[in-house]
């Protein structure tokens, strides 16, 4: 995520019309003018004055205007000024929360179902596409790994992870080995790499050689193939809301935007390092790396009750979105879905 410029200083007046052009733009798509302003939003002042004060917000850039229109469109830096200091409280009502909050009771006893449901909900609460993932470690722990003959050359390696997971892998060894040193080997791997991840499965192996090296190096692979399997296993929901966007009126953008979304190992991309258990982070437009998501922004939170266990659920959509509501259902589902984690857990206890 690129650096967000500082947020300039706004008169009262100057952030009444922001917040009006802002609200006018999310509504409509449209350019917004002067006139429209004072007649939709009883500025109390001139349509003079309020172009003056126009001009004077995108000279901040906070505001912009397209090259064949006279009204105004927010920047990403008028968006971010918004969401800072004049959207109002982000939240879905409370009609809206009875009847999410029943749908995610019905479904708590089936994972699979409440991460549909989840996906779901966001795209309907939202009107714009969602994502959601698991509720995983970022990078799994090992348990125990065993090394099993099947004849002098080969070998079955099991590696069993934190959660229970179990992978195998057959390895063709470039001497032979005896059913003594597999057993011992087994032996000195699990205790040398207990809770280990990948990564450190991997500096390992350099600092062995022969049979250990070997097999430490398909150890760390199996590790590594597992994490990257999981990190595919990501739900969405809500590509026909992209397709009804003005924004994404033209084909190829359209084109992009649902790739990513159909795109497992990308859409994992997305996903915001660091973000504090509760926290809502968005990026807009410009604000992150992503190149086919420039016009897009992307607001994204974490559940979960387990430290470094945590899924992450979240909304793409035109950075003309309604930043108020897309936080607030991406808070209220994301409060439910930790209650499901836990009480999932408490089963499991």
């Amino acid at each position: 995520m690129t650096t967000v410029a500082p947020l300039p200083g706004l008169g009262l007046r100057q952030r009444g019309i922001l917040r009006a052009v802002i609200r006018e733009y999310i509504g409509s798509a449209q350019p917004v003018a002067s006139a429209t302003l004072v007649r939709r939003y009883r500025l109390e002042v001139s349509p003079a004055t309020v172009r003056n004060e126009l001009a004077a917000l995108e000279e901040l850039g906070l505001l912009t205007h397209p090259h064949t229109s006279a009204g105004r469109v927010p920047t990403d830096l008028g968006y971010r000024y918004f969401i800072e200091s004049l959207m109002p409280e982000a939240a879905i009502r409370p009609d809206e929360q009875v009847t999410v909050r029943h749908q995610f009771q019905q479904a708590q006893r089936d994972t699979a179902e409440w991460l549909r449901l989840a996906a779901s909900t966001l795209a309907r609460l939202s009107a714009e596409a969602s994502i959601v993932t698991p509720p995983a470690a970022p990078r799994s722990a090992l348990r125990h790994v065993e090394a099993v003959p099947i004849n002098e050359r080969r070998v079955l390696l099991v590696a069993v992870l934190d959660g229970g997971a179990v992978r195998q892998q057959l390895v063709t060894l470039r001497s032979p080995a005896s059913v003594e040193e597999l057993r011992a080997l087994s032996s000195t791997l699990s205790e040398a790499l207990a809770g280990a991840d990948g990564a450190r499965v991997r500096a390992h192996a350099e600092l062995t050689a022969g049979l250990a090296a070997e097999l430490t190096r398909s150890l760390a692979g199996l590790i590594e193939e597992h994490d990257a399997a999981r990190a595919r296993d990501v739900y969405y929901d809500g590509v026909q809301n992209i397709f009804a966007q003005p924004e994404f009126g033209e084909r190829e953008r359209a084109r992009e935007l649902v790739g990513i979304l159909e795109d497992r190992t990308r859409l994992v991309s997305l996903l915001p390092s660091g973000l504090g258990h509760g926290e809502v982070r968005v990026a807009i437009g410009g604000e992150h790396r992503h190149e086919p998501l420039r016009g897009c922004s992307l607001v994204f939170g974490r559940y979960g009750v387990r430290e470094g266990v945590v899924g992450y659920i979240g909304i793409v959509g035109p950075t003309r979105m309604d930043y108020a509501r897309s936080i607030g259902a991406v808070r209220y589902v994301g409060a439910l879905m930790t209650d499901l984690v836990r009480a999932v857990e408490a089963e499991g206890d």
